[in-house]
């Protein structure tokens, strides 16, 4: 059984990077490092207390997803499109990014 990628993931490997690790996420969509640590930790904390759906095999498949949904909706707001501000959507950590914009690590 493979298991399938999120709309996320797919999403974000359609960008031209050269790896995803989080030093580069961060640069290349000019979001603080800080931000990007505290969804992946938050992912990992949901994926213990919460649970996952059955395809995820791990804690850090479901936390690099969250992130990858961070990312995308930090897009999105600076497009000035809606972004989803219920539960797991980490929207107050979205508003942050968006305000450092011109962020430059």
């Amino acid at each position: 059984m493979t298991s399938r990628r999120s709309k996320y993931t797919i999403a974000i490997s359609k960008y031209d990077l050269p790896n995803r690790k989080k030093s580069t996420l961060s640069k290349f969509f000019r979001i603080p490092r800080t931000l990007i640590d505290e969804v992946y930790s938050k992912g990992i904390g949901a994926f213990k207390t919460a649970g996952a759906r059955p395809g995820v095999k791990s804690p850090e498949q479901w936390a690099t997803a969250r992130t990858y949904r961070f990312i995308i909706n930090v897009i999105k707001a600076r497009e000035g499109k809606t972004v989803p501000t219920g539960r797991g959507s980490d929207y107050t950590l979205v508003e942050q990014a968006v305000k450092f914009s011109d962020y430059t690590p």
